[in-house]
């Protein structure tokens, strides 16, 4: 690869991370606890580049095939990205929505983007069930390294999702602080996962050039292809909105304000006080040639209250002021940002809470309450709690606790509470997020105050053990233990195993029950077949846990 490739990096153990590398981490959690899963990008693997190829060809099918573009990674990026996408004609994956998994893997039980890129083949083309954001951006990052193009795998926390490009996401609750589902509209998710890809954009100015964000999942938009990018990172972080493609729904995402609003029995909206929400926190990737994760947000974003930052927003505002006065149609592009609402600063609510915890275990949480005003106040206090999708659809509403007092002048009250695990057993859903809120109203005033937080509630361990010195072509054996740390049996538990050069495609093993707080071994015996750096993935499925993956590298010595 030449240095006047468009898609040339120049440093070498950067080349081996973004094109060569077929290991993958990929982050999700909570903006307080980052978690980390394997993926496996299979992009060498001998049959996947004539799968990228018919990839190409089928996403050329749909617009004026002109070969000659094949060399602009612009092109590259924009075809795969559609054919990744959710069009149920030619996408790979179909994007599932918050129901069950019916006829189809859960997004969760993906592995690797060998399996899915085969089934879609093997099936004519046909669109593989099921993909969620992670899920696209990992096999989009195995197809553009097979093509050359260095990618990586991008996660950031509370991102605000279908904005149309609005610098203004609303949140709903009612009265009894229960978030309120709002179907097709703006949400901000607790995570999402995009891609970043190297290039030279011989299109835009040379200053956009390097690092483009790509996002494969279906946004709203009011024209153009469902899809985002390629980006410049740089004009993001610049608030240079109106640059090729899609920056300004990138920008929005990550510097929307989020206001809360409480519905009233009579479906009137209250402002909700103290509760404003900031998007675009803790945007991280793998690091290169480690496991370790690397803040990148700083790529994205000046740092919080900063001049610079002022700057870019006051320049992001000015021209959405500029296009709303030149739109002659009520759809523009932005949409500004409401001014802060004037709040009384009459009382004061603080949340605290674990930023994880083990299953099984209760939640505890903190609630203080102060009363600023110069006067006696009669409080009503709801706290609540409710199980998340990650992407801000609430699955149930789980528990609710209320309280009466009354504080008098500058008087604080803290109370001590704790979520029952025998509440959120077995309502946890998919993505393991509790939703806590605190509603505190002033009984003899107008005004609502919340405060609001999310928890994850993790797996317990899964743990790989190796020999000490591993030779290539010698018969070797890994152990694989899980502590039940809960007092209920884990019962029909399986262990899928996969690890290139170690063991051939998938293993899969069935454990039966294990029993409460036990430990259970199990023995994996193989022959590595490729000597260097090698990951063994573990995952465990039974009636309680669905997602509990674990991965350790380990050195395999040259035969």
């Amino acid at each position: 690869m030449g240095q006047d490739d468009e898609v040339f990096l120049a440093n070498e153990a950067q080349r081996q991370e973004y094109v060569l590398n077929q290991d993958g981490v990929i982050y999700w959690g909570t903006e307080n606890a980052v978690l980390a899963q394997p993926w496996d990008f299979s992009q060498f693997e001998e049959d996947i580049v004539d799968i990228c190829f018919t990839l190409l060809d089928v996403g050329e099918r749909h617009r004026d095939k002109d070969h000659t573009q094949r060399k602009n990674p612009v092109y590259i990026c924009r075809i795969v990205a559609a054919m990744l996408n959710c069009d149920e004609f030619r996408g790979i994956l179909t994007e599932c929505g918050t129901r069950q998994y019916f006829n189809g893997t859960p997004p969760s039980k993906w592995l690797g983007s060998g399996p899915i890129l085969r089934q879609w083949i093997a099936s004519q083309c046909k669109p593989v069930r099921y993909g969620q954001c992670w899920v696209f951006a990992a096999v989009m990052c195995s197809v553009l390294r097979c093509l050359g193009i260095p990618t990586r795998v991008v996660t950031g926390f509370t991102w605000a999702h279908n904005t149309n490009s609005s610098l203004s996401v609303d949140e709903y609750y009612d009265e009894d602080g229960t978030l309120l589902t709002q179907d097709k509209n703006a949400r901000v998710w607790t995570f999402h996962v995009w891609n970043e890809c190297w290039m030279a954009r011989a299109d835009l100015l040379p200053e956009y050039s390097g690092w483009q964000a790509l996002d494969a999942t279906c946004q709203n938009k009011s024209k153009g292809p469902s899809f985002c990018g390629p980006a410049p990172v740089q004009a993001i972080k610049e608030g240079d909105t109106e640059a090729d493609y899609d920056v300004c729904y990138f920008f929005a995402a990550i510097n929307a304000k989020c206001q809360v609003w409480i519905q009233k029995t009579d479906h009137t909206l209250k402002p909700a006080l103290g509760s404003t929400k900031y998007t675009g926190n803790n945007i991280s990737t793998k690091s290169v040639d480690s496991e370790r994760c690397e803040d990148i947000t700083h790529n994205y974003k000046y740092p919080e209250g900063s001049f610079q930052e002022k700057v870019v927003l006051d320049k992001a505002y000015t021209k959405i002021k500029k296009l709303e006065a030149t739109s002659s149609s009520s759809k523009t592009q932005f949409s500004f940002i409401p001014t802060a609402l004037e709040e009384p600063v009459n009382l004061f609510i603080h949340l605290q809470l674990k930023n994880f915890l083990l299953r099984g275990q209760d939640v505890p949480l903190s609630i203080e309450v102060f009363n600023h005003s110069g006067g006696e106040k009669a409080t009503h206090l709801l706290v609540g709690a409710q199980s998340l999708h990650y992407n801000g659809v609430p699955v149930t509403q789980l528990w609710k606790e209320e309280f009466h007092f009354t504080l008098r002048s500058n008087e604080a009250n803290t109370l001590q509470v704790f979520v029952p695990y025998s509440q959120y057993r077995e309502e946890l859903g998919q993505d393991h997020l509790l939703r806590l809120t605190a509603i505190l109203k002033d009984e003899d005033s107008f005004y609502i105050y919340l405060a609001q937080e999310e928890i994850i509630i993790c797996d317990p361990p899964l743990t790989i053990e190796f020999p000490e010195n591993m030779v290539q072509y010698q018969p070797s054996m890994a152990k694989i233990g899980l502590l039940n740390p809960l007092t209920e049996p884990l019962e029909k538990c399986v262990i899928v195993v996969a690890g290139r050069g170690l063991i051939y495609r998938q293993r899969k093993y069935k454990l039966g029950s294990v029993q409460p707080k036990s430990i259970q071994q199990l023995q994996i015996p193989f022959t590595p077949t490729q000597a260097g750096p090698r990951r063994l993935t573990a995952h465990l499925t039974c009636l309680q846990l669905q997602n509990l993956k674990t991965y350790k590298t380990t050195n395999i010595a040259t035969a």
